[in-house]
């Protein structure tokens, strides 16, 4: 009998305590939790000393006390809710380990503090029973109030909704759950069956009435196999069940599909293998363009890594049928040469939106618009809508039509400009960064108009209109400036 009593006691304590904790969870009151569980100590005492062991009302009221008490400090004090939480358990507690020390009551506090599901009297199944129904009843009435509480009062005021009576409704049902889960789990863990079910929930989805159904399995699944692992191996029960509930938060909080650490890590390497890959395909393109020869070692350089993982890049390009290799050099396929058009129309939008938001200035923006590349093509198309479909980049490259087209233009390098003639630079290549931010500096920019005043070994010297500076340029800088073909 008593382990049936025991065993029902479990369901319970995991169903009443998954169901408040949810709310505790999403409202951000763990800590609550905590200090009311804390706070009914002195409670317990006294109903131990003085009520022949019905410790249920004094339970409930310290702990009715003490919510209360934690709303009063903060509203007239300076003080916040988490310290006015903190103040008030260790206050309480203090008092029932202090009066603990002064009425002797032949009662084993190892079971109060950390519970004795095993020993759960007829009497501690009703209160638990009556308990669970009230719970149950009260969310199911107040649901739709409750959850526009939860996550936004000020909507709930609002909306003219009770939000005093329904945070003083959830004050009730805390405290009760937390008396009632007493005996199973004490008061020293009955915080973990709150939080633990709840957390777990948490991670594996985003709908409240979904959290609420998972966080009920967990406890009440925590609740009984802990019970049999306590039975069989000789382990306090209330230790036991909050240790396999913590095991399923473990493994929510490493596998969970969406938030999982292992699964992140495991979407991570993919992501960085996948943007390797479409690094590689852009590159080929870019050296195309350039008419050159695209073999391993031409990639390693262009791209900075090795030439064995170049080499391992291509492969992997060939299989997917976006490379065609061919004596040992590549090139790109119909699929691949449209996902590079692809990649470098993202590239040069995003460039364009973090320059024309304010967010980095010209010089600045290659960088992060490399990692930004990536993303979705649908989020790409509606920063084009939003910016107006531009036609360049703020380097003056152009971009890529969504079907893949490229817009061709007749420009040459600066350093083919005729002594005394004028032109309009039309482009500046976006690397590398040292010297993109050196021409920003002499204020060489697509749109501004120069003049060729002399070549000497290499170099070239210009005068910048409209404001007459003068400038040498050596080669390797002039090379990254294009202009008018005219």
């Amino acid at each position: 009998m008593f382990m049936q009593r025991a065993l029902l006691a479990a369901v319970l304590v995991g169903v009443i305590c998954a169901v408040i904790g949810s709310y505790l969870l999403v409202k951000r009151w763990a800590l609550l939790g905590d200090a009311i569980s804390h706070a009914v100590l002195p409670g317990v005492v006294l109903g131990y000393a003085f009520f022949g062991g019905q410790f249920f009302i004094g339970a409930l009221a310290t702990g009715l006390l003490t919510a209360l008490g934690i709303g009063y400090v903060e509203r007239n004090s300076r003080i916040k809710e988490d310290a006015a939480m903190g103040l008030m358990f260790i206050g309480a507690f203090a008092l029932g380990l202090a009066l603990i020390s002064i009425i002797r009551i032949q009662v084993d506090l190892f079971h109060v503090l950390f519970g004795n599901v095993l020993g759960v009297s007829p009497q501690d199944m009703l209160f638990m029973i009556a308990t669970g129904v009230i719970v149950i009843l009260a969310v199911t009435l107040f649901y739709k109030e409750l959850q526009i509480w939860t996550f936004d009062p000020v909507i709930a005021q609002a909306m003219g909704l009770p939000v005093r009576g329904l945070h003083y409704m959830m004050m009730i049902l805390l405290s009760m759950t937390i008396v009632a889960s007493l005996q199973a789990v004490g008061i020293v863990l009955v915080v973990a069956m709150l939080i633990a079910p709840a957390a777990t929930a948490y991670l594996l989805t985003h709908r409240l009435s979904r959290m609420i159904a998972i966080a009920i399995f967990v406890g009440v699944f925590s609740g009984v196999s802990g019970l049999y692992l306590s039975y069989y191996l000789n382990i306090a029960s209330g230790a036991t069940m909050v240790l396999v509930c913590l095991f399923l938060f473990s493994l929510a909080f490493f596998f969970s599909p969406d938030q999982g650490v292992v699964v992140r890590w495991m979407r991570k390497i993919k992501n960085q293998k996948l943007e390797e890959i479409e690094d590689a395909v852009k590159a080929i393109w870019t050296l195309t363009r350039d008419e050159k020869m695209v073999t391993s070692k031409v990639l390693a350089k262009q791209m900075g890594i090795s030439i064995s993982k170049a080499h391992g890049l291509l492969g992997q390009l060939e299989k997917s049928d976006m490379v065609h290799i061919s004596e040992g050099v590549a090139s790109l396929t119909d699929s691949g040469d449209r996902r590079a058009l692809e990649l470098i129309r993202s590239h040069r939008l995003w460039e364009r939106y973090l320059v024309d938001e304010g967010v980095l200035d010209w010089d600045e923006v290659h960088e992060e618009a490399h990692h930004l590349e990536h993303t979705p093509p649908e989020l790409i198309e509606g920063i084009a809508e939003k910016m107006g479909f531009p036609d360049t980049d703020p380097h003056g490259s152009p971009i890529p039509g969504k079907g893949g087209e490229l817009p061709t233009r007749l420009e040459r390098l600066l350093t083919s400009l005729e002594t005394g003639k004028f032109a309009r630079i039309t482009r500046i290549e976006d690397e590398p960064p040292a010297v993109v931010a050196q021409l920003k500096v002499l204020g060489l920019k697509p749109g501004v108009s120069v003049k060729a005043l002399a070549h000497e070994n290499g170099a070239l010297q210009i005068e910048v209109e409209p404001e007459g500076q003068v400038h040498w340029l050596a080669r390797e800088i002039a090379e990254n400036v294009w202009i008018d073909a005219e």
